[in-house]
């Protein structure tokens, strides 16, 4: 069964390579899922904040709020279900032009059946989300992904790959072919608090059409991971390499500690 799953992971991940052209998205989430997940009873809060400095200004559809010189804040609670199931809620909001605006409401469920502290050689699973986000910021007000997660612990090393299937469930959107995007993550534990490493995130892009590179978004950053008192956060500076990618990102994970 484990076989199976695996190579529905790299099938998808060979998926991820095909030809494609890029599509506008809500930025409100900029994160690599590793093998982190809540026991059953477990409760957590996530402050997801991130910011554009310097980023692309020409709107991909009529009335796009886009990312430049904005600030998207999304606090999000998470559930573990016991089961190897932790369900999520994700509410965004953005700072745009000198005012808040509500941006979308996000319901996830992560699945993580394959864990090294489980005795599995690798880390491995899925989340699925479904969306409901306002028009300004994604012309489908409805919206699915599908986000596998594998990777593995060596040593002090985390190597971890999120291969992403994103799909509108809006009219007439729905009707178009699946978009997809990766994001990898390669860090180092120095001490047993502090990490740091890099991040990928490749393209959001539709397949079975002419791939310009110029025209897919690339975003790397450099990162680091604090994993202690008083609050648990990851932080990391971002460049664009590509026309279509804002040129410079700044985004903070701070992790919320609950009663």
């Amino acid at each position: 069964m484990r076989v199976n799953f695996l190579s529905r992971l790299i099938l998808v991940a060979t998926l991820v390579t095909a030809p494609c052209i890029s599509h506008a998205v809500l930025q409100d989430e900029i994160q690599v899922y590793d093998d982190e997940i809540n026991a059953k009873g477990e409760s957590s809060l996530e402050l997801h904040v991130n910011s554009t400095p310097r980023g692309v200004q020409t709107p991909s559809y009529p009335g796009e709020v886009m990312n430049n010189n904005g600030v998207r804040v999304t606090p999000e609670l998470a559930y573990g279900l016991g089961h190897d199931l932790e369900a999520g809620l994700y509410i965004s909001y953005v700072n745009y032009d000198n005012k808040f605006q509500y941006a979308a409401t996000k319901l996830r469920m992560k699945w993580l059946p394959i864990r090294e502290e489980k005795g599995d050689s690798f880390f491995a699973g899925a989340n699925l989300e479904i969306a409901n986000i306002q028009p300004q910021f994604e012309e489908s007000r409805y919206n699915s992904e599908v986000r596998f997660i594998i990777g593995k612990h060596i040593d002090e090393w985390l190597v971890s790959f999120n291969p992403i299937v994103d799909m509108p469930l809006s009219q007439p959107y729905v009707h178009q072919a699946p978009y997809f995007s990766t994001g990898t993550r390669i860090s180092r534990d120095f001490t047993k608090e502090l990490a740091f490493g890099i991040e990928y995130y490749s393209s959001l892009n539709q397949i079975n059409q002419p791939i310009n590179y110029q025209n897919t978004q690339q975003l790397g950053f450099l990162m680091m991971y604090y994993d202690g008192n008083p609050i648990s956060f990851q932080a990391g500076v971002g460049k664009g390499f590509s026309n279509s990618t804002d040129s410079l990102t700044l985004k903070a994970i701070f992790s919320i500690p609950l009663p």
